[in-house]
């Protein structure tokens, strides 16, 4: 009895496995924006996976540190995307000319402005308290705190502050003074937090 004769693959198998395992692998991709079709030879052509962008750098520049002392956690708070853009613009400008301590951010912050029903700016990401201005203690005293105040005040960040609290009376808005900046430097921000946001 002759032995069978050898089975021949189908015409074309050998394409058809490999379209099907292209597609799957296309579709498993994780960032695969499109399938375009099919292009000569039967075998369908994909993009290149797409990368998401880089997060904007959240390492601290030299120059800033932050502190527990108040009660708040800004260390954390520095790093969270959630933090208003002209924030940390404003405290990239100011640790470039002195050495300046966060106190706070927005964690350990009571909702509301001290003894008012105004939601705080630090509640909605938009303000930074500084304890230290050059080494030393934000007081009546500290002139490079004085001068600070002053340039962030007049926008020379790179962004114009609504609320700038400190020791010192320099006038109207956005610079204000009371009894509970005596030791600190505030500063908010109004409208969204990020580019782009609806007022």
């Amino acid at each position: 009895m002759a032995p069978p004769a050898p089975r021949r693959p189908a015409p074309g198998g050998g394409l058809a496995v490999l379209v099907v395992v292209t597609m799957l692998a296309a579709l498993a991709a994780p960032h695969a924006t499109a399938f375009h079709g099919l292009i000569a030879g039967g075998l369908p052509a994909i993009t290149v996976p797409s990368r998401s962008a880089p997060p904007p750098t959240t390492r601290p520049p030299s120059g800033l540190t932050f502190t527990n002392a108040a009660g708040c956690r800004p260390a954390g708070d520095y790093r969270s995307p959630r933090l208003d853009w002209r924030v940390r613009t404003l405290l990239a400008a100011a640790a470039d000319r002195q050495p300046i301590r966060v106190s706070c951010l927005h964690t350990g912050h009571s909702w509301y402005v001290k003894g008012t029903r105004l939601v705080s700016n630090h509640s909605v990401w938009r303000a930074v308290d500084l304890d230290r201005v050059d080494g030393h203690p934000v007081s009546p005293s500290n002139s490079a705190a004085r001068r600070l105040a002053l340039w962030i005040g007049r926008s020379r960040a790179g962004v114009q502050p609504s609320e700038v609290g400190s020791p010192w009376r320099f006038g109207g808005r956005p610079w204000f003074s009371d009894a509970g900046h005596q030791g600190h430097l505030h500063v908010g921000f109004l409208g969204p937090t990020q580019p782009g946001e609806a007022q």
